[in-house]
């Protein structure tokens, strides 16, 4: 058999030879599995907190544009409705924030571990890391706080509807224009 990238068979090598080929190999073999594994992590990652943060996106444009094609006035029972839906919402988007800062709370937890790992790379590898965790925290900071400023507009919205925004109080129903208004120039 031949050594991977070895023009001699193994047979005819010298052992110290051997060795330190398949030494080296492992190394490499070891060393692209590091980095495969940061791959997954960081894909792992990057897949929770693009949930999160496109999931605060898509509810800040679908609200936008739902309570932009509602009529001025609807009953109460279409109200409430509005409400309800709003409201269920605010929980889901709460909950993202919730995790967000779980996910914060157990990274600072192993932030130990992570450093003693991330000082044992090397190179390449290590300098993946380091940007993986810079782009991590960007990445919780911009989801985070691009939730709660959805989660702001939909409450405000909530109060609005109650107040009367699309039952005829054209104090309210002003307000409510602005509130989608702002939520349009968020989105840009």
């Amino acid at each position: 058999p031949r050594a991977p990238c070895s023009p001699l068979p193994l047979h005819t090598m010298p052992g110290v030879m051997k060795l330190s080929v398949l030494c080296a190999l492992s190394a490499l073999l070891v060393a692209d599995g590091v980095s495969a594994g940061l791959r997954r992590t960081a894909m792992s990652m990057a897949a929770q907190k693009g949930e999160v943060a496109g999931e605060s996106k898509a509810a800040e444009q679908f609200f936008r544009e739902f309570l932009g094609a509602l009529p001025k006035n609807i009953t109460k029972a279409k109200q409430e409705a509005v409400v309800a839906s709003l409201e269920a919402e605010v929980g889901r988007l709460s909950e993202n924030v919730k995790k967000i800062k779980d996910m914060e709370k157990v990274e600072a937890a192993h932030k130990h571990d992570h450093d003693s790992v991330k000082d044992s790379l090397k190179g390449k590898d290590k300098a993946m890391m380091e940007n993986m965790d810079a782009w991590s925290e960007r990445m919780n900071e911009k989801a985070k706080v691009g939730a709660m400023n959805v989660i702001s507009k939909l409450k405000n919205a909530i109060h609005l509807v109650k107040k009367g925004a699309l039952s005829g109080n054209k104090d309210a129903s002003d307000r409510l224009d602005d509130v989608l208004k702002h939520m349009t120039a968020m989105a840009r």
